[in-house]
């Protein structure tokens, strides 16, 4: 196993050691020296006088992986002052007031760390953003060495009428293009009963193991936070699930199976740059050319004498899977994690939220089961019309055999110096709902005498906020692990002896929709985990049974459940055997398959 060369330790100032250090490194730096167990975060003693002098380059990262990105921009800026810019202080204000924070800056170089450049859109826009900036060179690139470089004549002769260009196609031609089918597909839907009526079915019983297309149109190397959070882990979690059971899958995605088995096949479909002005239109883009060609290949295969049915993973600005249901005549099942228009609206902003809202009606009105990971999902759908009977519960799972106890952790806690503490881990990509500063303030609550270790694994925009309140407490020591990969995740886990769960509700006051698949894989590590009282949280968790609930955003109880479980070995055994047991009975992928399979029988047979 290959250990994330770390960065970001604290330790409390007082007792001194020889091992511990308190990080007061300033977002500025060219490549640190690295040490092991950390990440690159804050990077850099602060600015002298001399270096304030060398050209400033200023690094925009969107990948999700803050040491990645500041590891490339040393090594294609060799020389060059590197400040970073935090991405949530550009989306959610105006362009102006994005455009007037970074011109004050004052930058050289405009530097965009992506996750893919072969995938990502708005590279015009990015390449103008820059020079309007006052930045003399703009730099793209990602973590597979691709790079685009423009001076300033460069981006306005090159970029500026690729970006015009496209802008125009995108508005004048694809998205009404895409509002036009949208409604002819909604109208289609009343015929699809009869179509279905004539078409012949595989024969089926109750034993007869099932065959599935599912379709992923969303690339995850297009969101870090899927990437590293949940919708990898979901893809890769259902179909093992649906193949332990004996079923059939093919895939249709815009990337490689995150698994491999001959009973999946696979047709990738990558995505499409031709149009990609902004983020919207790249999405819509994409819509149809992915529909297009996934209709053409599976006309070629007659999928409706291969197939039981569609299963389609709801992403936004997408209906491949209506389209397909529709030329088939199968039955559609839908995951629906929660409405993009809401996300949107609330935690990531992409534009053109009419259009978005109309693709996803679409999408709910054709399923014939929308299948959901809460009850306060399925709630919100019957609020919204949706028959009870179309809607079902299932819940995220976990692969009980990978994450397990005396998973490798004893390695990570040596690396880290801290075997003979009680270590409190958390992994997310810190959104806003995963309450990390929560926990951060939990911790500097927490007695120095309780020898807590505060172990922080991922990356994501509130990961900042959360090193500024550990590094402005005295008493906290925590290690900053960074993005891993996830085959590594369960030895970091087996490192700790309490999780810690601190979900928060949405800013504008709607319930918890979510379904965290880390509390599963908490819970399967066989270790008490401290929740907030929240949706299905509180549902999985039964306070002093399997684990600790405590009220959201209320740092003060968390540090006492904390200090609590710190204390009490026999209870963190008992509360973790419970936690274990249960995911076991209730919560593993075979599960969350079963229930997908189970649900669509009766329309294959």
């Amino acid at each position: 196993m290959t250990l994330p060369e770390p960065l970001n330790s604290y330790e409390p100032q007082s007792p001194p050691s020889s091992s511990s250090k308190k990080n007061e490194a300033s977002q500025e730096s060219p490549a640190p020296a690295r040490a092991p167990l950390a990440d690159a975060g804050k990077l850099a003693p602060p600015a002298t006088q001399q270096s304030e002098k060398r050209q400033l380059a200023l690094l925009l990262d969107l990948s999700g992986d803050k040491r990645a990105s500041f590891e490339w921009a040393a090594r294609e800026l060799p020389g060059l002052r590197i400040q970073s810019i935090n991405k949530t202080d550009l989306k959610w204000g105006s362009k102006r007031e994005a455009l007037s924070l970074t011109r004050r800056l004052k930058p050289d170089v405009l530097a965009v760390f992506t996750p893919d450049l072969k995938t990502q859109s708005a590279r015009s826009a990015m390449m103008l953003f820059g020079v309007l900036a006052g930045a003399r060179l703009i730099l793209l690139g990602d973590a597979n060495r691709r790079a685009i470089r423009r001076s300033r004549v460069g981006a306005l002769v090159i970029e500026a009428p690729r970006f015009a260009l496209a802008l125009l196609f995108g508005y004048l031609v694809i998205v009404p293009l895409s509002w036009l089918l949208t409604e002819a597909l909604r109208l289609a839907l009343v015929f699809r009963e009869p179509a279905r009526s004539s078409r012949s079915r595989r024969a089926t019983n109750n034993q007869t193991p099932l065959s599935a297309l599912y379709v992923k149109a969303a690339p995850v190397g297009d969101s870090p936070a899927a990437q590293a959070g949940g919708m990898a882990t979901h893809v890769a979690g259902l179909m093992s699930g649906a193949l332990a059971l004996g079923h059939k899958l093919k895939l249709v995605t815009s990337e490689d199976s995150p698994i491999g088995d001959g009973r999946l096949t696979i047709t990738v479909i990558s995505p499409s740059n031709s149009v990609a002005p902004t983020r919207a239109l790249f999405e819509i883009w994409n819509n149809l050319a992915f529909t297009a060609r996934s209709l053409a290949h599976l006309q070629a295969l007659d999928a409706g004498r291969q197939f039981d049915f569609i299963y389609q993973r709801y992403n936004r600005f997408n209906w491949t899977g209506v389209v397909l249901s529709l030329a088939t005549g199968l039955p559609l099942a839908l995951e629906f994690n929660g409405s993009e228009v809401w996300m949107s609206e609330n935690w990531d902003p992409v534009g053109l939220v009419w259009l978005l809202r109309r693709f996803e009606r679409l999408n709910l009105r054709a399923a014939d089961h929308i299948f959901v990971v809460s009850e306060v999902e399925r709630r919100n759908l019957m609020a919204a019309g949706h028959a009870s009977n179309r809607v079902v519960v299932n819940p995220n799972g976990v692969d009980v055999e990978r994450f397990r106890p005396d998973s490798g952790g004893a390695k990570i806690r040596e690396a880290a110096g801290v075997s003979d503490r009680i270590v409190i881990g958390f992994v997310g990509t810190f959104g806003p709902w995963h309450g990390a500063p929560v926990l951060a303030e939990a911790a500097s609550q927490i007695s120095e005498s309780a020898r807590c270790h505060f172990l922080f694994i991922g990356d994501g925009e509130q990961r900042s906020k959360v090193e500024e309140i550990i590094d402005s407490a005295s008493n906290v020591s925590a290690t900053f692990a960074g993005r891993i990969p996830h085959a590594e995740v369960p030895a970091y886990l087996d490192a700790c002896d309490i999780f810690a769960a601190p979900n928060v509700p949405a800013g504008d006051g709607s319930e918890f929709f979510g379904s965290p698949t880390k509390l599963f894989e908490y819970m399967s590590m066989g270790r008490p985990v401290v929740a907030s009282r929240l949706g299905q949280i509180a549902d999985v968790i039964e306070d002093g049974f399997n684990g600790v609930l405590v009220e959201p955003g209320d740092a003060c109880s968390l540090a006492r459940a904390i200090e609590k479980l710190g204390s009490d070995e026999e209870l963190r055994a008992k509360l973790g055997r419970a936690a274990r047991q249960t995911v076991i009975e209730r919560y593993t992928w075979r599960h969350n398959a079963e229930r997908v399979f189970d649900t669509m029988r009766p329309h294959c047979e």
